[in-house]
């Protein structure tokens, strides 16, 4: 009776076929020195504990974190019963440093900007791995962090660098779908045998001359 193979034998095997494939070519996992499982047990690890923190708080969507703290204050006055935990988040409000707070003792300014430096050279590493000599790459990657300072939102800069990602792609998509509905096979077909006449043309010119 054969032996069911081991799950490390397993997961060996899907990691090499991954790894082998379009995706783990696209995502370079053996450059990286990862594999499938890992990644996959770190995306899951990251969605379950993003949908936690929504369960839990759904105002972690909003805007800003002033938004969420007003809003955390408003049932002190419509329903005293349940504000313990109002009043925990504006305590926590008042030494977490931010804009809005009017008595700041615990963590001033100075305080928070080394550990925002460091998240910012963290970011800047991403850089180096954008192919610049890409047009299509290297503009919606400088939309995306000029528009970030200029606009005073991360949201705005991840708008501009997706919609110009999208508009320069526009045009490889829609002949690829084209393509792949065999609808421009025969215009490259002739636009093929164009350039080869015109080369020819222009070498018999040059014979001709010589």
């Amino acid at each position: 009776m054969a032996t069911p193979p081991q799950p490390s034998s397993l997961s060996a095997r899907l990691n090499t076929f991954v790894a082998k494939s379009r995706v783990g070519k696209r995502f370079k996992l053996v450059e990286r020195k990862t594999t499938f499982t890992t990644e996959f047990r770190a995306g899951t690890t990251t969605f379950l504990t993003m949908a936690y923190i929504l369960a839990v708080n759904g105002n972690i969507l909003a805007d800003s974190g002033g938004t969420c703290s007003v809003s955390d204050c408003i049932p002190l006055c419509s329903n005293p019963t349940i504000s313990l935990s109002n009043c925990t988040a504006s305590t926590y409000r008042i030494i977490k440093p931010d804009e809005s707070c009017k008595f700041n003792p615990v963590n001033p300014g100075y305080a928070v900007g080394p550990p925002l430096i460091l998240v910012g050279v963290l970011m800047m590493r991403a850089v180096a791995e954008i192919e610049w000599s890409d047009m299509r790459q290297a503009i919606p990657a400088f939309v995306t962090m000029i528009m970030m300072p200029l606009t005073y939102s991360i949201a705005y800069g991840l708008i501009g660098g997706i919609s110009t990602y999208i508009i320069l792609h526009l045009w490889d998509w829609g002949e690829a779908f084209l393509e792949k509905q065999g609808l421009v096979e025969g215009m490259k077909e002739d636009h093929l045998l164009n350039e080869e006449t015109n080369g020819n043309d222009h070498v018999g010119k040059e014979l001709e001359l010589v």
